[in-house]
């Protein structure tokens, strides 16, 4: 590994199961974080307020909404979202290459209409939730997780997308395909592996960095952590290390 990156511009955090306060609370003790993941969980409890309040702070915004629905209606909600001047979007690759064409127009016309930057749009391929095992019953999939994030990265990318996310287990898979500058972001991040949670394809943060990963999402391993700066910090540490 190379010490040629920012480790700040590596981690976002996720705050799903705070409240504003409780949030506004966990980054002042964090001061190092640049980047917050506000998902479906945060933005339905506080709506769009929750990003002006955060842009406020001067955070970057990973809105992970994960829309999937017919391409007309992930078109108006890539318009509408990409007005709030977040960074990043998610939305489903398996909705098809015409919805995330159109969610990436959209995405760039949403933000031109109100002049500000236009955010990253990414695909979800498969959730990290999923085992093997629940992947294959559960879906009635008969091919292998790996086998279904690769078709669904390059959807992604041959629907102009700015990258995906995906395990880390994936990770140095895709990174063998795909250039820097497709974006890889990795959730199922612990920094103990054998503290699972819901998660099932985990990776500690430094072997996520070295496989190639752009970005990582991590949240309980840092919010519940006894003292979450500290956590932080070593966090920091461990991918910064050769």
């Amino acid at each position: 590994m190379n010490n040629r990156f920012n480790s700040e511009d590596k981690i976002i955090l996720a705050i799903d199961g705070l409240d504003v306060s409780q949030a506004k609370l966990l980054l002042e003790k964090c001061p190092n974080i640049k980047w917050v993941k506000v998902g479906l969980e945060l933005f339905v409890r506080e709506g769009p307020r929750v990003i002006e309040i955060l842009k406020g702070l001067n955070k970057k915004i990973f809105l992970d909404l994960k829309f999937h629905d017919i391409p007309n209606t992930m078109r108006a909600a890539c318009f509408q979202v990409s007005k709030l001047g977040v960074d990043i979007i998610s939305i489903h690759a398996s909705a098809g290459l015409k919805a995330l064409k159109d969610s990436k127009k959209a995405s760039l016309e949403g933000a031109t209409s109100v002049s500000i930057k236009p955010p990253l749009v990414v695909g979800i391929t498969v959730l990290t939730s999923f085992s093997l095992k629940d992947f294959q019953t559960d879906l009635d999939r008969n091919n292998s997780i790996e086998e279904n994030v690769l078709r669904l990265a390059k959807l992604s990318f041959d629907a102009g997308l700015d990258g995906c996310v995906c395990s880390p287990w994936e990770v140095k898979m895709l990174r063998s395909i795909y250039k820097d500058n497709f974006e890889l972001i990795t959730p199922g991040i612990r920094l103990n592996i054998d503290n699972k949670d819901d998660q099932n394809r985990i990776m500690t943060p430094y072997e996520a960095i070295d496989n190639g990963a752009s970005k990582l999402v991590i949240g309980r391993s840092i919010s519940k952590a006894i003292d979450p700066n500290k956590a932080l910090i070593e966090i920091f540490k461990s991918i910064d290390s050769d």
